[in-house]
Parts: C-alpha cells; sequence; structure tokens
C-alpha cells in the first residue's frame, strides 16, 4: 500500500445518499435494489476501506517513530564519540604539554614547611670559600656585607668580568661582582661589636650549610661566645 498523506482517524465517512454518490448508487442498482440499499453498501465498502488504511497508518507512525528513535540513538552515540574523541586530543595536547613544560605542572607539596627566618644570601665571593674551607671574614655576613652582596648582585651583570690580583700575585679575570665585593671588605678586628653579634650566627648556619665538620663548626661557636662574654665583662666594670 502507498504511504498515506492524511491520518484516517479523522477521516468522517461522506453522505452516500447525496446527489454526489447518485451514478454510484445506480451502478449498484442496475441488477436490483434501491438508492437507500446502495448508499448503505457504499458506507459499508468505504469503513471497511478506513479501517484497512488506519491499520495502515498506524504501522507507518509506528515505522516513523523507530525510524525516529533509531536516528536519535545512532546521533547520541556520535555525539558520545565525538566528545570521547575530543577529550582524548585534550588530555594528548595536554600530556604534551606537561613534558614540555614541566615546572609549570608539578605538584605542590602542601606538607612543605613555609621559613620564618630571613633568607641569607651572601656575596658570592663568601659562598666560594665556604665550599673551599677556606677563612671567610665575618664582614660578609654583617647586615652591610649583605646588602652590599645584594647590590653587587643587582648592579653587575652574572657574565661581566674584570681583571683581578690574585692572592699569589697572579692575574685572573673575575665575575665584576666578585671585584666589587673584595674590594670593600672590612676586616674582622675593625668591626663593630654590633656588626660581630650579626655576623657570627648567619656564619655558622653557612657552615653547616656548606657541610662544615660539626667539630669545627662548633669550635667558632665556643670561640665566639668566649669573645662575646669577655665583651660583656669588660662593658659591666665601673670606669
Amino acid at each position: 500500500m502507498p504511504t498515506l498523506a492524511r491520518n484516517p482517524h479523522l477521516m468522517a465517512p461522506p453522505d452516500f445518499s447525496s446527489e454526489n454518490f447518485r451514478l454510484a448508487r445506480e451502478q449498484l442498482i442496475a441488477d436490483g435494489g434501491d438508492h437507500e440499499t446502495a448508499a448503505r453498501q457504499l458506507a459499508l465498502a468505504w469503513t471497511l476501506n478506513n479501517d484497512i488504511e488506519r491499520q495502515e497508518w498506524d504501522r507507518q507512525m509506528r515505522q516513523e517513530q523507530q525510524e525516529a528513535a533509531d536516528r536519535e540513538r545512532q546521533e547520541e552515540e556520535e555525539r558520545q564519540r565525538l566528545q570521547l574523541e575530543q577529550e582524548r586530543e585534550r588530555e594528548l595536547a595536554l600530556q604534551e604539554e606537561r613534558k614540555k613544560y614541566r615546572h609549570k605542572h608539578a605538584p605542590i607539596p602542601h606538607d612543605v614547611v613555609i621559613p620564618t627566618d630571613p633568607i641569607i644570601i651572601p656575596s658570592q665571593v663568601a659562598i666560594r670559600k665556604l665550599c673551599k674551607g677556606d677563612f671567610v671574614e665575618l664582614y660578609y655576613f654583617t647586615n652591610k656585607g649583605l646588602r652590599n652582596a645584594e647590590l653587587a648582585t643587582r648592579s653587575a651583570d652574572d657574565d661581566t668580568l674584570t681583571l683581578l690580583q690574585t692572592s699569589d700575585g697572579l692575574h685572573a679575570f673575575v665575575p665584576l661582582a666578585t671585584a666589587q665585593a673584595k674590594g670593600s671588605v672590612t676586616k674582622d678586628e675593625d668591626l663593630s661589636w654590633e656588626e660581630f653579634s650579626e655576623a657570627a650566627h648567619r656564619l655558622v648556619t653557612a657552615m653547616r650549610e656548606n657541610s662544615w665538620p660539626d667539630e669545627r663548626v662548633d669550635s667558632h661557636v665556643k670561640f665566639w661566645l668566649a669573645l662575646e662574654k669577655s665583651e660583656t665583662s669588660w662593658s659591666t666594670q665601673p670606669a
């Protein structure tokens, strides 16, 4: 049966007794009968045909609904597939970015203890001396020495070199910041007691950070404590 364009459930039977159906009735009563009987026969035939069309209409509606449901399911599956593909692409891009910019995506530990003490950054001269185990002037760890080290770091480029005579009389190229720091060092005996107090505990911390043996560090601490005690006793004596 061809596809129905109109819903037969909504169609009402025509008036087969009207003048419009006279010719149809006359064909039915040619062998006997009357117009009333012919009209009933036409109405019955229409009803039977309408029932068939209703069944076909219902079948078409079920088929269209199933086809629509199948299309919707396929479209949803395609949307999900595209979404998963986009998520995979984003994840791959993120993985590549994490590999390329590892520091940006490095995890942040939540149990890190934030230091409360100020960070002490002495000059490079003092650091190199500590690493080698050489004598280091206390001046580098005074407030003034630390301030000068910071100013030298800011004002001199790390790659800038200058010619400087070493302790053994030879000349060598050294960083400009190092040369500037060496030229303004105050000897230990010329430091004030206030500067001595500023520098002593900072130098002890720096010695430990540079893996000095404990006995060496302890001997310096005892010596400085003795000096401080001696200075205190002299300052408390009556004039």
